[in-house]
């Protein structure tokens, strides 16, 4: 009975501040959507709370109409602005949820206080997200055949040719076409998600092709559905969407309907289960695609011959391994995930030959089924690592400055007792480009590893002179324009 008496207190208590100045009746608001002014008017009642919401608008027939059909229930019954977005068409539903925080607070209602949070804009990229209609087309040429290729979810998906157009699930995935196509592959882009690094690319590429700022639109925020009004304005010929992001989830949400307009999905997988084979079988795929199957295989010799370098030392068979702790997004006072060695960072770490210490603690749990888990800090004391692995700490990566390699951060050393580890005595903690590992060069990850753990192993082998030579024949910019790795000095 307490515990009842307490929770209808506690509402009364979170309900108070919200409602306390509410004036009942009926408030109009408005915010822009895809096609024009999104109008709402919402009846709030004589306790402050939402009644009905009516909504007004010309958006998209089937995807706009659904969004203001169910996302004005959803706010009614949560009494909450706090509602997930109708899936395909994240732009209405953000519309109309503006509209209602605006009419709220002609009510007297603080739309914060109801879970509102107005969507973030893009982090200091050089534009604003630009609507459907602000953007120009790209000429497609006519089709003359087809295509059936088998995706990495074993999907068979057909596709007309020649593609003209694409768009992807997040922007790194443009360095796996760059390869085949050049620069075409960026005046072909019509569409990527606001992910993947997507601020470093519009830093580099948007001076070198000034088209791109008004010919690609944001199909999606990082980790969020796919706005379906964006893909249809855009109409790609294919999207290609990284499962290994998740993503392909949002993208099989809305695959009726784009398949319904002709434009077929794609999905791809990096890095995938195997880490030297996955970035070859990716490009072999996008070979077929865009008709570029000389290029992909000329590219993906250059691919196996770094791996060979790796597959020679036969490393996972050695009985002199070092041991490697790894850790994500760690400082002094916050403790960080790690993972076993066979999920994300751990399997990279294994391949170059490391022992790592979490795969004797949470081999056996989730965590090591792709998952993440922080371990006891006595534990990774006790262990006393030869080399730790950071992610995810300093911001690293493409255009960053070069400067950054000897002024990076370490705070993770001043942890109680770290002092004292092998790894921090012998200068050992380093860190990586945390995305790198799902690029098209995952080979460089795992060759500079791989010196760091056996140096004399490793002694005529320069795993960044070989990532610049990639840089310089397959990419349109240098190595130099980005920083990837950087080690502690005390």
């Amino acid at each position: 009975m307490k515990r009842t008496l307490s929770l209808i207190l506690a509402l009364i208590v979170v309900w108070a501040p919200v409602a306390a100045f509410a004036q009942a009746g009926t408030y109009e608001g408005s915010a822009p959507g895809y096609h024009g002014e999104v109008a709402v008017a919402v009846d709030v009642d004589e306790g402050g709370a939402i009644a009905k919401i009516e909504v007004r608008h010309e958006e998209t027939e089937g995807i706009g109409t659904v969004a203001a059909e169910k996302l004005p229930q959803r706010v009614v019954e949560a009494q909450s602005l706090g509602v997930d977005a109708v899936s395909g068409a994240t732009v209405t539903s953000n519309a109309i949820l503006a509209a209602t925080a605006s009419a709220l607070e002609k009510a007297g209602i603080d739309p914060a206080a109801l879970g509102y949070a107005a969507p973030a804009g893009k982090k200091g990229g050089k534009a604003e997200k630009k609507a459907a209609d602000e953007l120009t087309a790209v000429e497609k040429a006519p089709k003359t055949g087809s295509i059936t290729v088998t995706d990495v979810k074993g999907r068979e998906v057909t596709i007309d040719l020649p593609v003209s157009t694409y768009a992807v699930s997040t922007m790194d995935v443009v360095d796996f076409i760059v390869p085949l196509k050049g620069e075409d592959a960026f005046h072909m882009l019509v569409g990527s998600g606001n992910s993947g690094g997507k601020q470093a690319y519009d830093d580099i590429y948007f001076p070198m092709f000034p088209d791109l700022e008004r010919q690609v639109g944001i199909l999606s925020e990082h980790n969020a559905p796919f706005d379906l009004e964006m893909i249809l304005a855009r109409d790609p010929d294919v999207l290609i969407v990284n499962s290994a992001m998740q993503a392909h989830k949002y993208a099989l949400d809305v695959e009726a309907q784009l398949t319904a307009a002709g434009i077929p999905i794609v999905l791809i997988d990096v890095p995938g289960k195997s880490i030297d084979t996955s970035v070859q079988q990716t490009v072999a795929l996008l070979g077929q695609i865009f008709e570029e199957s000389e290029k992909a295989e000329e590219f993906n010799a250059f691919i196996d011959a770094q791996f060979d370098l790796l597959r020679a030392k036969n490393l996972s068979a050695r009985s002199d391994k070092p041991t490697v702790y790894y850790e994500k997004s760690g400082d002094s006072e916050i403790y960080g995930s790690t993972s076993t060695s066979v999920s994300g960072w751990g399997s990279v770490i294994a391949y170059a030959g490391g022992d790592n210490i979490a795969d004797a603690v949470l081999m056996e749990s989730g965590a090591a089924k792709g998952g993440s888990n922080v371990l006891d800090p006595e534990y990774v004391l006790t262990a006393n690592p030869d080399f730790v692995i950071l992610s995810g700490v300093n911001s690293l990566g493409l255009g960053k400055d070069p400067a950054l390699a000897d002024n990076a951060e370490f705070d993770i050393v001043n942890r109680p007792g770290w002092a004292e580890l092998s790894a921090v005595q012998n200068e050992n903690v380093y860190e990586i480009m945390h995305e790198l590992s799902r690029t098209v060069y995952s080979f460089y990850p795992c060759l500079k590893l791989a010196k760091i753990f056996y140096p004399d192993e490793f002694q005529d082998v320069d795993p960044d002179a070989l990532l610049a030579e990639f840089f310089d024949r397959y990419t349109l910019i240098d190595s130099d324009m980005g920083v990837w790795t950087v080690r502690y000095h005390k």
